[in-house]
């Protein structure tokens, strides 16, 4: 019961930080009269905290844990996917000064690889409270 609490917690928080975070706390460039890459990738990104968030809920409503196994390996196909959208799917401004390149995509990459890395450790612990059964 604390494993898939916590677990959706983590996958809430992540999910909307990743969803919005880019829109408020490490704002991407600004917009001008040209949409720039970075835009793009930002776009990309809400929909990748959403589909985070909703593993999230539904790690908090399943029981089953080879379900939660799936989502967890789910979870860290997303977090490499959120990599690679600002560093080779779509990308970002040309500059590394660029806002975009010098604080939004760092923040996305360091919490990509805490999901990812959470994710690997959950699955770890599933497989043992598994294999324990």
């Amino acid at each position: 019961m604390k494993n898939r609490i916590i677990n959706a917690l983590f996958h809430i928080l992540t999910g909307v930080l990743l969803a919005i975070g880019p829109y408020t706390l490490f704002q991407v460039c600004d917009t001008s009269e040209k949409i720039m890459k970075c835009w793009w990738s930002v776009r990309a990104e809400t929909g990748i905290g959403i589909l985070i968030v909703f593993t999230g809920i539904l790690s908090w409503i399943l029981k089953n844990k080879e379900a939660r196994l799936a989502l967890n390996l789910n979870n860290i196909a997303t977090g490499i996917v959120a990599i690679l959208i600002p560093s080779w799917l779509i990308g970002g401004c040309a500059k590394e000064t660029m806002l975009c390149r010098s604080l939004t995509f760092p923040a996305i990459y360091i919490i990509s690889m805490v999901i990812i890395l959470f994710n690997i450790g959950n699955l770890i612990y599933l497989r043992k409270r598994i294999g324990n059964e």
